[in-house]
């Protein structure tokens, strides 16, 4: 009985360990992220939606969604153009709120960079100087692999 007993708790110990341990963060090819689409703007935000990144961690950074609660705010943000505006992308996936993705990205060339791809071109409002965008690192992305 004794023993019995000994190997139904060693087995529940080891059952219980192996479902207590932390996941192992999942590694990813080189520039290839996933994460879900938190947020789009549009006019005097600019014209790019951002994607919190599950993986890799620390492509992003800290960024608060205007649209959330308050005490949500998210710890690997991107900003990425809205797919209509990367012609090489070729893609059917939504961009819009709660998409997952995995995806490549790459960093802005400098023509990007100093380029309208983030700028609402079809809003010719008056933008108020203390409407900003929020921070996000900034990137584009080369191809969806999988969404939902």
């Amino acid at each position: 009985m004794k023993a019995i007993f000994k190997k139904t708790a060693l087995c529940g110990i080891i059952v219980l360990t192996a479902f207590s341990c932390e996941k192992e963060e999942e590694i990813l090819p080189p520039n290839q992220a996933k994460g879900r689409i938190i947020e789009t703007f549009r006019m005097c935000y600019g014209y790019w939606v951002m994607i919190e990144v599950e993986n890799p961690k620390g492509i992003g950074e800290a960024a608060l969604p205007r649209n959330e609660e308050p005490w949500k705010n998210y710890k690997n943000a991107i900003g990425v153009p809205y797919f209509d505006r990367i012609p090489e992308l070729n893609t059917k996936a939504p961009d819009s709120i709660g998409t997952w993705l995995h995806f490549e990205y790459r960093e802005l060339t400098n023509e990007e960079h100093h380029s309208n791809i983030f700028v609402d071109t079809s809003f010719h409002g008056i933008c108020f100087t203390n409407i900003i965008s929020p921070n996000a690192t900034r990137y584009i992305i080369t191809k969806i692999i999988d969404y939902h």
